[in-house]
Parts: C-alpha cells; sequence; structure tokens
C-alpha cells in the first residue's frame, strides 16, 4: 500500500485496528488492508495490539472506532485526533492523566486540535456518580472512547507512526450505538482511501 506522507507516495506496510467487529461488520480487511480486533477497553487494547505489532511488523498503524461525542459534532462525522488523554488516578504521586512511570498525560497524534479522553467507562451522560476529575475531561475534550490512549502508546514507546480515526457513534446515549456506527463505518471507508490509499 502507499501511504500519502508529506505529499510523498512510500511503500509501506499498514495494519487497521478496531476494538470490535461491530465497529466494521466483520470485515477482514479494506481493500487487501488488513483488519485486526484487539477488543475493548485500554488492556486488551494495549495486551493485543502488542502481540500485533510483534507479528505483523507494520511501518504504519491506523486506529478507527466509535466514539461518543462531547461536543457539537454530528453523528457518523470522521474525526482524525488530535491529541489523546488517559483516565487514571494516582494522585499525590502524579497529576491526572498520569503516572510515576508515565508524565505522558496528553500524547499528540495529528494538529487537528481534536482532544479525545480515553476512559475505562463507558460514558453516560444521564449517570451522575463520576469524579470530578473524570467530569473534568469530559467538559475539557471533544470525544471519548475506551482504547486509543493505550494504542498510542503502544505504538509510540515502539516509534511506530500511530493515527486515529473516530467516527461519533452516540452522545452519551447509549440505545443509538449500533445503527450510528454503521453509518461512521461507511463514512471512514470513503475517507481512509482518499486520504491514504493512492489507488482509490
Amino acid at each position: 500500500m502507499d501511504v500519502k506522507t508529506d505529499n510523498m507516495d512510500i511503500e509501506k506496510k499498514v495494519v487497521l485496528i478496531s476494538a470490535t467487529p461491530l465497529e466494521h461488520g466483520g470485515l477482514k480487511d479494506l481493500n487487501g488492508i488488513p483488519i485486526f480486533q484487539v477488543g475493548i477497553g485500554k488492556i486488551n487494547a494495549a495486551s493485543n495490539l502488542t502481540e500485533i505489532l510483534w507479528n505483523e511488523e507494520p511501518d504504519f498503524v491506523v486506529n478507527f472506532g466509535s466514539c461518543g461525542n462531547l461536543k457539537n459534532h454530528k453523528v457518523g462525522e470522521v474525526i482524525e485526533v488530535g491529541s489523546v488523554y488517559n483516565n487514571i488516578d494516582v494522585r499525590p504521586y502524579a497529576e491526572y492523566g498520569c503516572t510515576p512511570e508515565n508524565n505522558q498525560c496528553e500524547i499528540k497524534l495529528s494538529n487537528s486540535g481534536v482532544k479525545l479522553f480515553t476512559t475505562d467507562q463507558i460514558y453516560d451522560n444521564t449517570r451522575t456518580d463520576y469524579a470530578e476529575k473524570y467530569l473534568d475531561m469530559i467538559k475539557s475534550c471533544d470525544i471519548v472512547d475506551m482504547e486509543a490512549y493505550a494504542l498510542a502508546y503502544v505504538c509510540k514507546q515502539r516509534n511506530i507512526p500511530f493515527v486515529s480515526y473516530k467516527w461519533v457513534s452516540d452522545d452519551g446515549n447509549i440505545d443509538t450505538w449500533k445503527e450510528n456506527a454503521a453509518i461512521g463505518f461507511q463514512n471512514f471507508r470513503e475517507v481512509f482511501f482518499q486520504t491514504y490509499y493512492s489507488e482509490y
């Protein structure tokens, strides 16, 4: 596959990463580019992506999947993530989002300016029992998911370029997720081929 990078086509081995087949109808690839599932949540994502990188030895990782809408994005809209933030709280030993061993509270992925909050919980705007710092991140970020920070961290540790595209599948109402995710995936396919696949 020819990946368009800095206005040049460079032959690279690319893998597509999603959390679950529910996000893409169980497809194994997009025009020959393999799709791998890492599972839902940060632990599954980090563990399974590590194995995928070891076995496949890709040059470039593209993550795609659904996200919760925290601002004014439309359902089905495909968004390139700018920075991703972790949901972890070990204060007073490190600031929120970090650990004593990892001060990368923010991992920058692109210049899009879109802030993604990766959390261990499905965000439900009808709940009232979230921690204060969690809600602060919900207010300051644009979208929310459950895997991207872990994926970005694993790739960064191995110096493998990583990008993440999310489509809005809900705005905190989990009842509409499935139908909206199908719309988002079709929109992602168009963005992916137009951006990265030179033969499209």
